[in-house]
């Protein structure tokens, strides 16, 4: 299998794809609350809120987000759907919370990375 991107790909945050059947997926490249970023898919119908959520990350640069998002896209036009260089996107409230709940898991699961020399003898 090889991956495929788009030839175009938008290089701003939210990037939105259609197909015939009524389906919505919107992709968007979010910043953590540290210099890495996450790729938050939402899909479902238009005009309600989205039925389906996928975060992938952290990507320690934005180029790695955007490359990733770009083959997801790619594959998607292969099952139909189509790039909507017009539409709005519709579920940024939506990408922001799905981000801000993974920034709050991220913060609780913080390892202790300090050392103190009196740990070792």
């Amino acid at each position: 299998m090889y991956l495929r991107y788009l030839e175009s790909a938008p290089q701003s945050e939210a990037l939105r794809l259609d197909n015939k059947q009524g389906w919505c997926v919107e992709l968007y490249i979010l910043r953590n609350d540290d210099d890495s970023h996450s790729l938050v898919a939402l899909s479902g119908r238009p005009q309600i809120q989205a039925w389906r959520v996928k975060i992938q990350g952290p990507y320690q640069m934005r180029a790695q987000a955007l490359a990733a998002r770009s083959a997801i896209a790619a594959q998607l036009e292969v099952t139909g759907f189509s790039v909507s260089q017009h539409a709005n996107p519709q579920w940024r409230l939506q990408a922001q919370r799905e981000i801000r709940a993974v920034r709050e898991l991220r913060k609780q699961n913080t390892p202790d990375c300090s050392f103190d020399p009196k740990d070792v003898y």
